[in-house]
């Protein structure tokens, strides 16, 4: 791509419009599983803790499965790619900061999805395996974000460039191109302009938990435990 007029378009993800998008995926999935005669109800047989403890497991694997899918380009410095946790904005996140091509974001925004939703879900399916297939459905919903970026990137053109910078909502793409025209339920332009250099990402710390994130994850725990401590009394 020619650096000559090379522009920068940042979006952020609405999360009203997500949320909504989400429960008309959720609603689309029980269908077929009802077309399936798909009978899961024998997640029943699990106590709230434990589901709850492999739920957050099973979304931080999402989440190593997206660093996984930026590692998979050599091209790709590990350095840049950092974990997050800002569990007040409802998000778990993977992010690679350097500047990345459509193929690499293409990758790793579908990996997870993919990996732990779509192959799993069949897997569970055909096994009878309730807890896969409750995981692999909860893994399909909350990738909405990333199958509504991976959507966006399809209309992109194909020599853009990927950028993410410090806020775990929002991402920037560069292009010689007018992107303005590109509209996707979900994501919406919150700035753009000519690029420079100066646009980095500053904050490359390898893991990062919000102090909000602290609090929620302790009252988490407490919780489960006194459910546990009184399932035992």
């Amino acid at each position: 791509m020619s650096k000559d007029k090379l522009n920068y378009y940042t979006y952020s993800l609405d999360m009203k419009i997500l949320n909504i998008l989400a429960i008309i995926l959720f609603i689309i999935i029980m269908f077929f599983m009802i077309i399936l005669k798909i009978d899961f109800s024998g997640i029943t047989k699990y106590n709230i803790a434990f589901l709850i403890i492999t739920l957050i497991l099973w979304l931080i694997l999402h989440e190593i499965l997206h660093g996984i899918g930026f590692s998979l380009f050599k091209s790709v410095n590990k350095k840049n790619i950092v974990f997050g946790m800002s569990l007040e904005k409802g998000v778990f996140y993977c992010m690679c900061k350097e500047k990345i091509n459509r193929n690499i974001i293409f990758t790793s925004l579908l990996f997870p999805v993919t990996i732990i939703g779509i192959i799993t879900l069949i897997i569970g399916i055909l096994l009878s395996n309730d807890l896969l297939i409750y995981l692999s459905i909860f893994n399909i919903i909350g990738s909405i974000g990333d199958i509504v970026m991976s959507i966006y990137f399809y209309k992109c053109p194909k020599d853009i460039i990927y950028l993410d910078l410090d806020d775990c909502t929002s991402f920037t793409v560069l292009s010689n191109k007018d992107l303005s025209n590109i509209n996707i339920p979900g994501i919406k332009l919150i700035s753009n302009g000519i690029y420079n250099d100066k646009m980095i990402a500053k904050d490359k710390r390898k893991l990062v938990i919000s102090k909000s994130s602290w609090i929620i994850l302790i009252i988490i725990f407490i919780l489960i435990l006194i459910y546990i401590i009184g399932g035992v009394l």
